[in-house]
């Protein structure tokens, strides 16, 4: 019997190592610990939470993820103010733009955030997606710590004239 067992073990082991291998993965898409290769959008909550299709993670974890941007905060599309809701529909058309053009996704110095929520830089095509954001007036930087108060109306106002001048 204990042989039985044994001779048994082996052939599972083999048979998962042949499953494992049939599913090639590119030496450019392996994972890292901190670090998420060849990952595919899915869809942005807002202008910094977007959802990624992330292949080869455990399956507890999922391989749907949303991603909480790291460094910046972008406006609240549930604010009160107007502004801000209206600076909040731009940052997620900008992201939305951006992640379906690119064509490479990778998300780096992946930790969890202070709501145990998966944060990360997220770079594509070589860009940095929260220096876009910051660029472009539609994003300030955060630490992650206490959120500082934010005059949307004024950056609002801001990018309005910028973009009469162009």
């Amino acid at each position: 019997m204990r042989i039985l067992f044994i001779y048994a073990s082996i052939v599972l082991s083999s048979l998962q190592g042949v499953a494992n291998a049939s599913v090639p993965r590119s030496q450019a898409c392996q994972h890292q610990a901190n670090e998420f290769r060849c990952v595919r959008y899915l869809s942005n909550y807002d202008g910094d939470t977007i959802t990624f299709q992330i292949d080869g993670v455990h399956p507890l974890l999922g391989d749907k993820i949303p991603i909480r941007l790291s460094g910046v905060d972008t406006p609240e599309l549930k604010s009160k103010q107007r502004c801000e809701k209206e600076l909040a529909r731009w940052a997620k058309r900008f992201v939305r733009a951006q992640m379906r053009q690119a064509s490479t996704i990778k998300l780096s110095e992946v930790k969890r955030g202070k709501y145990f929520r998966v944060v990360a830089k997220v770079d594509f095509d070589g860009k940095d997606l929260g220096d876009l954001l910051l660029k472009n007036g539609l994003a300030v930087p955060y630490d992650g710590g206490k959120k500082s108060k934010v005059n949307w109306c004024k950056k609002l106002a801001m990018r309005s004239s910028s973009s009469a001048r162009r």
